[in-house]
């Protein structure tokens, strides 16, 4: 998949996706490890210990390392990360993955924002027919936002997630291009 190059910034009504600057660093140190947030990406919370400046120094890193992976900033400062990644070129399909990190931000429909300006440019400037995500199936609010963007629940994953001892399920949910345009000319 040839992606453009810089990776265009992505605004909506309150976010602003884009690349990795320095002070990311400092405002991904400041958010720390939820221990709740970190249990709906599948860790195990209990285990959790401090981030360390230096692990924040490798988010940043990482993230500007990968070639379609934006930071979602809010306010102002970075709250998460939102990517595409396993791209399938000759089927035009890719994942999407998010992750909000800031307590303060969750629950106020900036994933919602953020996956729907992601797959506009998945869609409309890649010219991909599908995005596919997955998620820990008792993250009932995550999938309630996924939905809200269009995507479908397409298959579960029985046991597939090992967190604190106990296996968890994951949810496949997809969305295809056409629903998504059906979806945009609605609102």
């Amino acid at each position: 998949m040839i992606l453009p190059s810089p990776l265009p910034v992505l605004k909506t009504a309150r976010l602003v996706l884009r690349r990795p600057i320095p002070s990311d660093i400092a405002d991904r140190h400041a958010l720390g490890r939820d221990p709740d947030i970190y249990r709906m990406l599948g860790a195990n919370s209990e285990r959790l210990l401090p981030l360390t400046e230096e692990q924040a120094k490798a988010w940043v890193e990482n993230i500007a390392g990968h070639p379609a992976t934006w930071v979602m900033e809010w306010q102002g400062r970075a709250i998460g990360e939102i990517l595409l990644d396993n791209f399938v070129e000759a089927d035009k399909r890719a994942a999407l993955i998010i992750g909000i990190l800031a307590p303060e931000a969750i629950g106020k429909g900036l994933g919602t924002e953020a996956i729907t300006a992601i797959a506009e440019f998945a869609f409309d400037t890649l010219g991909l027919h599908k995005l596919s995500m997955r998620v820990l199936a008792f993250n009932t609010r995550a999938i309630r936002a996924y939905e809200r963007v269009g995507f479908t629940r397409e298959g579960l994953e029985r046991e597939s997630a090992l967190i604190g001892g106990i296996w968890h399920d994951d949810v496949i949910v997809g969305l295809l291009k056409r629903d998504f345009d059906r979806l945009r000319a609605g609102r």
